[in-house]
Order: C-alpha cells, then structure tokens, then sequence
C-alpha cells in the first residue's frame, strides 16, 4: 500500500509531540482512507505517554473525521529501538480498543529520521499478507502422516468414511 506523510497536517496538542517525532501517514482507498501515527520512542517515553498520545489523537483528529467508516481505521504504531522489556505493558497497549487500534514494534534500530524504513515496517505490519504455500502430498502415505500432525483423530480415513456414509442415508 503507499503511504503519504502528511505529518504537516497535524494541528492542536498534537504539535507538542510532532516536535518529539509523531508522523502522520494517510493510506487512500477509492472511498475511504486509512491513518497511521507513527512514533520512535524508548520503552520507558512509551509507557509514560501511550495514553496521553491516544487522547490527543481522539481530540485533535480522529473529532474531525467525516466518514464513519475512517473513524475506526485509525492506528497508532510505536516503535522501539530495541526489545520490549515489559510484554505486559505491549499487551496492555495493543489490546486497548479506545480510538486507534495501536501496534507496538521493537527491535527497529534507530529508524526515526528513515522515511523508507518506517513505510517498510508500517507496511510489513498492517498490508504484507504471507499465505504459506503448501505442497502438494506426493503419497497418501504422506498425506496420512500431514493430517496426523494436525489432528490424530482424522487419520483413520475408514472410520471417516463411514460417518460420511451414515449422514448420507
């Protein structure tokens, strides 16, 4: 998906945290739009201000919204340098549901100042969809063996097959 900053549309309270690195990025959709907040900070900033951040966010620009629909595509990534010490407090973030979903991201490096990294991360997150390719079985008995591992008790392809011919009757 491409990503627009458009961080110099940022207004009110929210300025104060443009200066400490907030970014804004727009998404647009034929009908809709998609906005991330993105901020570069340490673990402990993340802690003290996550909160503070979101409300601004609600106040400021999520209030202004037009179109329902924008109103709950809304996120808020954090990025840290490097790994979160304290997974309760990611959990406790990502798992808040008041005006943005929100994403915490470490292990990042120092990427505040780098435009692509950032548009990489944020992309990587939210729009790269891996679907793992499967292989094709070569052998029944190789398919035996791929279903035992996902679920013993479909492995007896006899006893399947007689619940399929009971339900048929």
């Amino acid at each position: 998906m491409h990503l627009i900053n458009m961080t110099d549309k940022i207004s009110g309270d929210l300025q104060n945290y443009v200066r400490s690195g907030l970014k804004l990025y727009i998404c647009e959709d034929t009908n809709f739009n998609l906005y991330i907040f993105s901020m570069h900070l340490d673990e402990e900033t993340m802690k003290n201000h996550w909160e503070n951040i979101q409300n601004k966010i609600a106040l400021n620009f999520q209030s202004n919204l037009d179109k329902e629909i924008e109103l709950w595509n809304i996120y808020i990534v954090f990025f840290l340098e490097n790994e979160i010490v304290k997974q309760d407090l990611k959990y406790k973030i990502e798992n808040d549901h008041y005006c943005a979903r929100k994403i915490v991201i470490d292990k990042v490096g120092n990427i505040k100042n780098n435009e692509a990294k950032i548009k990489a991360e944020i992309n990587k997150k939210l729009f790269d969809l891996e679907i793992p390719s499967s292989k094709t079985p070569d052998s029944i008995e190789e398919l035996e063996k791929e279903i035992k591992e996902l679920d013993p008790r479909l492995i007896d392809l006899e006893q399947i097959n007689r619940c399929i011919d009971k339900y048929k009757d």
